[in-house]
C-alpha cells in the first residue's frame, strides 16, 4: 500500500524553537506537491564572475574568490584604499509579495569588524556601496565603528530596522573579528566568529498568532525577534547582493559561507517558519 503525502514532508527540525529558518520547507523541494518554492542556494564551492550581473571591484589589489573548507566567498583587499568597495550582485529576479512567504539565511564573518561596512541580502539594481543603505532592499547591514548587525527593510529610501539580538529578549548581538584557523588533522581552515543571519517573511494569517505581515528574524538558527513589515520594497525587482566597503587601509575581508533563499510560488498557506 502506497502512502502519499500530498503536501510534502519536512525533516528540518526547530519549527518554532530554533535550528533553522527553513524548518517548514517540504521535501522534495519544488516538486513537493501543494506548495512550491522558488529556490536559490549557493555554497560557494566555486566563484565565477560571469554568474553575476554586476561585480564591483574598485581596488588595485582586491579579489573575489572561493576559499576555505566547506566553500566560502572571500572578497576584500590586503591593502585597500579608504572607501574601496568589493561586491557581487545577481540578477533582478526576486519580487517581494505581501501574500507569499519568503525565507533567507546566510553565514558571514569579517576580518576587522570596526573597519568594514557590509550588506548581505537583496537590493535594487545598481546598489554598489555598502557605506550607505540601499534605496530599496531587504537584508542585513553592518556599519563601521560598530559591532552590531541590523535587519533592514526599505522602500524609496525609507524603512524599518531591527538590531539583531543574541537571543530572544536578550542583548544586542556583538560581532567579533574573524581569523582563519590553521589546518591540522583535526582542525579545518574556516573563518572564526561567523554568524548565521536569517529572516522569514510571514503574511498575516499564515501562522497561528501572526495577525499582521511580519519578518521573523533568526540568529544562529534561533528566532530572536520580529519586525513588522510596514515598509517593504514591493514595487521594484531585487537582486541578491553581497557587498563590503572599507573604512580605512587595514587589510579586511568579508567572507560568506552560503546564500540560501526560498519564496513561495503561491499565496497564503504553505511553508511554515
Amino acid at each position: 500500500m502506497t502512502t502519499h503525502f500530498k503536501n510534502g514532508v519536512t525533516n528540518v527540525v526547530g519549527k518554532d524553537g530554533g535550528s533553522s529558518v527553513f524548518s517548514g520547507i517540504k521535501q522534495p523541494l519544488i516538486t513537493g506537491g501543494y506548495e512550491q518554492e522558488q529556490a536559490y542556494q549557493d555554497d560557494f564551492n566555486k566563484y565565477n564572475a560571469s554568474d553575476y550581473e554586476t561585480v564591483t571591484s574598485t581596488g588595485g589589489s582586491d579579489f573575489q574568490l572561493a576559499q576555505f573548507a566547506g566553500g566560502w566567498l572571500r572578497q576584500g583587499d590586503n591593502a585597500p584604499a579608504a572607501g574601496e568597495i568589493q561586491g557581487v550582485a545577481g540578477f533582478d529576479v526576486w519580487n517581494f509579495n505581501a501574500n507569499k512567504k519568503w525565507m533567507f539565511e546566510t553565514s558571514m564573518a569579517i576580518t576587522d569588524v570596526s573597519d568594514l561596512n557590509t550588506w548581505v541580502g537583496f537590493a535594487q539594481n545598481g546598489y554598489a556601496d555598502s557605506d550607505t543603505l540601499p534605496t530599496d532592499g531587504i537584508g542585513f547591514s553592518h556599519l563601521q565603528d560598530t559591532t552590531t548587525i541590523q535587519f533592514i527593510s526599505r522602500k524609496n529610501g525609507a524603512g524599518v530596522s531591527f538590531d539583531m539580538l543574541d537571543s530572544a529578549g536578550g542583548s544586542t548581538f556583538t560581532m567579533l573579528d574573524s581569523t582563519i584557523a590553521t589546518q591540522s588533522a583535526t582542525v579545518q581552515a574556516i573563518p572564526a566568529n561567523s554568524v548565521r543571519l536569517g529572516f522569514a517573511y510571514q503574511p498575516a494569517g499564515s501562522e497561528i498568532g501572526v495577525t499582521a505581515n511580519q519578518f521573523k528574524l533568526y540568529l544562529n538558527g534561533n528566532p530572536v525577534g520580529v519586525q513588522a513589515a510596514t515598509t517593504v520594497p514591493d514595487d521594484i525587482a531585487l537582486e541578491l547582493n553581497i557587498m563590503g566597503a572599507h573604512k580605512g587601509t587595514n587589510a579586511n575581508h568579508l567572507v560568506v559561507d552560503y546564500f540560501n533563499t526560498f519564496q513561495s510560488r503561491v499565496a497564503g498557506t504553505g511553508v511554515s517558519a
